[in-house]
């Protein structure tokens, strides 16, 4: 089975205890190149936590890549609390790779997301994907990359900690009140979980 990013935030005590719990064992027992949580563990020790869909290596946004049925994409997306979209350059490689066809693809895909979690009443937010503060410190991703192997590491994605401003613009296309809504809105109502 192909290992998929997921976010975890911790709503209570229970919740940091079990996230501790995950932890632990990702590293201690599942350990495989990287540290890996099996979904039937999650499912033990998930109270007190929240279960956020992630990037495009979540399961959610491969379903909707890969145009999968809806009642599969249902399923599947039953299993989180919230679902996440990413501003369009973090996800830019598709483009580049000859996955998708172009920006406005990469924005269609955000809007299915979008979409999915109206249909199934769970906020959707919009992140980062943040991996460093500012724009210049994505040398020091790429130095880390290229000792870990990748090709690529010279070609970061901007993945530094927007300004609501600029995740307001980045949004815009979804237009201004489902803009303030993933921009501001939601993410408030999961931080106030």
């Amino acid at each position: 089975r192909k290992v998929r990013h997921i976010s975890l935030l911790v709503r209570n005590k229970t919740g940091l205890k079990n996230l501790y719990k995950l932890i632990s064992a990702s590293y201690l027992k599942h350990y495989n190149r990287n540290p890996v949580i099996p979904r039937s563990l999650l499912e033990r020790h998930r109270e007190g936590l929240l279960v956020g869909s992630a990037c495009e290596a979540g399961e959610v946004f491969d379903a909707v890549l890969r145009g999968a049925p809806p009642q599969e994409l249902k399923r599947l997306a039953s299993f989180y609390d919230y679902f996440e979209i990413m501003p369009i350059a973090n996800n830019r490689f598709l483009v580049e790779n000859g996955t998708v066809r172009d920006d406005d693809a990469l924005r269609e895909l955000n809007r299915r997301i979008a979409r999915l979690a109206h249909e199934l009443e769970k906020p959707v937010v919009a992140t980062g994907d943040v991996h460093f503060l500012e724009p210049d410190d994505s040398i020091f991703r790429a130095i880390i990359m290229h000792a870990r192997g990748f090709e690529d590491a010279e070609e970061q994605a901007p993945l530094y900690f927007k300004t609501t401003d600029e995740m307001l613009e980045e949004f815009a296309y979804l237009g201004e009140e489902k803009a303030r809504e993933v921009v501001i809105t939601n993410p408030r109502k999961i931080t106030d979980q």
